[in-house]
Formats: structure tokens, C-alpha cells, sequence
């Protein structure tokens, strides 16, 4: 081969979603509307609950099509949170998208999180269209919102680039590529979700289970048979999502999970937790040496 890199075209990697630089969001938007219109265009990503740039470097270089980074329950600081969506966008070479889960009420790590390049926020404990109209108000810049102009990411002549005609700042480029994703996890919830649903700018609806069946009294355990009070919450949810247009977000716990999910309308699917797939690797390691050890004479 020994050719320079700019000769050898199947090095390039073909980022469909990036924004023209890679501090700016990729286009969630328009991944989800594809996966919606073309189930084999489905999204594959990995969750990501380590508060470790290192770690999200490691994920973005194996490629899915997002990390779901969760500030909610993930032990992120802000200064850690930047550098890993800078690195899911930089180290995939925009082929991956960041998409966040913010603290409910936290206008610092969802400012964080816009500023730093996420495509995708996920509003937990959503309850209300109202709710979502808030963060609509905080997420975009104008027209569609009042989300504030950071003077730290812009450099004229520099870092000004963008897909899209008159758009200096790249206010299109958030607009048009950001989405929001509101997580239903309480009986209120499931009683909004027309509303919910019904809003523009929620561009997938995500279900929380382990949290609904707390706030609806459902006794909590692990069993592969689901409670009907459960199914028909999530039936709910999954009747929302195609009513109005607008598809599922959540995770396979298993990789067999996955045609039910698709039929049911999920286009972005978690298939790996970052805490959960580190912990299995080493049991796996740890239980079959122990019984090696015992097969020695």
C-alpha cells in the first residue's frame, strides 16, 4: 500500500451525521428520522456511566452510532463531561453521536453538555409537555429557544464552520441537529404521554421501568415475566410513539432482544453498559481460571 493517507480513500472515515466541525452536534435528528422510515438503519450505541474521558475514548473508537453519557446517576463533573462528549465526537471521527442524560434540574450540566457538541439530551422524569417546552426554551437558541451564545466555543475564521448557508455562530447547526428525548418513569408521565409525544422538538420517547414501577407501587424484582400493570404502561408508551411519529429509545439487556424491540418501535438501542460489561468480562475471567486451576493434577 505504502501510499499517503490522502490516497487511500477507504481510510476516510464516512461520518453521514457529523456537523462540519467536530465540536459542533452530529445530526441525531436526522439518524432517528432515517431509523424511523428504514428499521435497518436502526441506531446501536453504548451506555456510559464511567466518569473517565479515557474510557469514553475507548468506547468511540470501536464506533457505535451514540454513547448515552449519564450525568443522572454517572459521577460526571463538568470538566470530565466536555472532555467525553469531545471525545465520543473526535476519537470515532464523528461517526459517533453523544447523547446525555441531565440531571433534571441542572442548568450547569445541561449547558455543559450543549456546549461541549451533544446531539441528543434525555429529559428524565419527564411528567408533562411543559416540562419539555422548558427544556425546548434552554436547549436551542433562537428562534426556537433562548438557549445562551458561548463565546469559549467560537473563533471567527477558525472554528465558524458550518453545513448550512448564513450561520456564522452555528445556531442552525444546534437547532437542526439537536433533539430531545423525554424519559417516562412515573404514573403521570404515562398519563401525559398524548402531550408529551406531541411536542416538535421530542425527537424519541424513552421509557423508564425500574422508577415507573416504584412511583406505581408495582413490588420491584428481577423476572423475565413483566407485571401487567407494567405491560400495560409500556404498551401506553409504545402506542404514543407511533401515533405520533416518533420512535423508542432504550437498551437490549440481551442481543435477542433486539427484532422485538424493532418491531416495537425502537431506532436507537443500547446493546452494552459500560459498568455492567467491565464487571462481566472479569467474573467470566475470574470463574473460568478457578476452574482451570481445578482440572491441574
Amino acid at each position: 500500500m505504502d501510499m499517503p493517507y490522502l490516497e487511500q480513500p477507504e481510510l476516510h472515515t464516512k461520518a453521514q451525521y457529523r456537523a462540519a466541525l467536530l465540536q459542533y452536534p452530529g445530526n441525531f435528528k436526522e439518524a432517528l428520522q432515517q431509523a424511523k422510515n428504514d428499521p435497518k438503519k436502526t441506531l446501536f450505541g453504548a451506555a456510559h456511566g464511567i466518569p473517565s474521558p479515557y474510557v469514553t475514548k475507548i468506547i468511540a473508537s470501536t464506533r457505535p452510532d451514540f454513547i448515552w453519557i449519564d450525568v443522572e446517576h454517572g459521577i460526571f463533573d463538568r470538566r470530565t463531561l466536555y472532555d467525553a462528549i469531545q471525545a465520543v465526537q473526535h476519537h470515532s471521527e464523528g461517526h459517533t453521536m453523544a447523547v446525555v442524560r441531565v440531571p433534571k434540574h441542572d442548568g450547569t450540566a445541561l449547558s455543559t453538555a450543549l456546549e461541549a457538541g451533544a446531539s441528543a439530551i434525555i429529559i428524565p422524569h419527564c411528567e408533562s409537555a411543559e416540562e419539555v417546552r422548558a427544556f425546548v426554551k434552554e436547549a436551542y437558541f433562537p428562534p426556537l429557544g433562548q438557549r445562551s451564545y458561548s463565546p469559549w466555543t467560537f473563533t471567527p475564521g477558525i472554528s465558524d464552520a458550518s453545513l448550512y448557508g448564513n450561520d456564522p455562530f452555528n445556531f442552525k447547526s444546534s437547532n437542526y441537529h439537536i433533539t430531545l428525548i423525554p424519559q417516562i418513569e412515573t404514573v403521570k408521565g404515562v398519563e401525559n404521554l398524548d402531550e408529551i409525544a406531541a411536542v416538535a422538538e421530542v425527537g424519541a420517547l424513552m421509557f423508564g421501568p425500574v422508577d415507573y414501577m416504584a412511583d406505581a407501587g408495582i413490588p420491584l424484582k428481577v423476572s423475565k415475566v413483566f407485571p401487567p400493570d407494567l405491560v400495560a404502561a409500556i404498551e401506553k408508551f409504545a402506542t404514543a410513539g407511533e401515533k405520533h411519529s416518533k420512535p423508542l429509545f432504550g437498551a437490549a439487556m440481551v442481543p435477542e432482544m433486539i427484532p422485538l424491540l424493532i418491531k416495537q418501535g425502537y431506532r436507537a438501542i443500547c446493546v452494552g453498559f459500560d459498568t455492567a460489561g467491565l464487571a462481566r468480562f472479569f467474573k467470566s475471567g475470574l470463574d473460568a481460571a478457578k476452574e482451570l486451576a481445578q482440572q491441574v493434577d
